[in-house]
């Protein structure tokens, strides 16, 4: 009971905490990127989620609670697990496993929130270092900056506060293409959609 409480809690407060700490900042990109080779596999086994989607048009409202639950609720369903020893393989991507690596969860959470509304633009596939490790998160590029979902932290983070060093991103534009992250940036008019 007392768990179930303090999920409660961590639901509702978790929203505003991000709120408050909100510094509007979004990654800025560059010429294109190598694609992952796991993105690549995935693609070639689901071709209707990996095309053109015709960009962002207009960023997304954060919707923090649907976020935080939606990360919470991946970060409690799959076991950290690596591709080898859960699937056989040294590397695959899986939207729908109980056991995987990082990028297993980014999909999991991009799924979810494809079908809450979020647009395929708003939700790209990062892929930077994180402690040391080559590592994928999903960053949510909202009208309040770009926000990142971690399988390593159940808390929805602004990008400036993720402890990511982003290389890469997925095209806003075109699901199968990658971009190089350049920097970050405050000013809202330097936010390029592609």
């Amino acid at each position: 009971m007392l768990a179930r409480t303090g999920l409660s809690i961590a639901l509702f407060l978790s929203p505003l905490a991000l709120s408050s700490a909100l510094a509007s900042s979004w990654l800025t990109t560059g010429r294109s990127a190598s694609v992952p080779y796991g993105h690549m596999e995935y693609c070639q086994r689901h071709r209707y989620d990996c095309g053109r989607h015709g960009g962002v048009g207009a960023l997304a409202d954060a919707r923090l609670a649907t976020l935080s639950q939606v990360n919470l609720a991946v970060n409690r369903s799959i076991e950290p697990m690596s591709d080898q020893k859960a699937h056989g393989t040294r590397e695959i991507w899986l939207a729908s496993t109980r056991a995987g690596d990082c990028e297993d969860y980014v999909l999991a959470k991009r799924n979810k929130l494809l079908r809450r509304g979020f647009k395929p633009g708003h939700l790209r596939i990062a892929v930077g270092r994180s402690r040391g490790e080559v590592h994928a998160v999903l960053v949510v590029r909202t009208t309040q900056g770009d926000l990142v979902l971690d399988n390593n932290t159940d808390e929805v983070l602004p990008v400036n506060r993720s402890r990511m060093r982003f290389a890469k991103l997925q095209s806003a534009t075109d699901a199968a293409k990658w971009v190089r992250v350049t920097g970050r940036t405050s000013d809202p008019d330097r936010v390029t959609l592609r």
